[in-house]
């Protein structure tokens, strides 16, 4: 598999010979290996960076695992204890009105029969 740097897919040695004059025609024999080094510490910096933030992102993701995964938060078992003491007069209304309906129909064929 070939791996693309920007625009170096077809990098020759021509043009990297080219490049090279160039850049000591443009800065001088004298000046280069200070530009490499400055050019080296700026790579490595920014490769800590990423690594740092990379870390940082990864660790924030761990915590948030954590965090979801808490015991101690409850909630449902904390809305289930209204919910059932609200469900018991519920169901008793519920039968109460199914035993006046059943009443009321027994009422109407009695006086339907009469």
């Amino acid at each position: 598999m070939q791996t693309t740097i920007l625009f170096l897919n077809d990098f020759g040695t021509g043009e990297l010979l080219f490049i090279m004059v160039v850049v000591l025609m443009l800065f001088g024999s004298k000046s280069i290996p200070s530009i490499a080094k400055n050019l080296g510490k700026g790579m490595r910096e920014i490769k800590t960076a990423s690594d740092e933030i990379k870390r940082d992102i990864q660790q924030s993701a761990m915590d948030m695992k954590r965090d979801m995964n808490m015991p101690e938060m409850d909630v449902l078992n904390d809305i289930k204890k209204p919910l059932k003491t609200i469900q018991n007069p519920v169901k008793e209304i519920g039968k109460t009105i199914l035993d006046t309906s059943k009443d009321m129909e027994n009422i109407d064929s009695n006086s339907n029969k009469a």
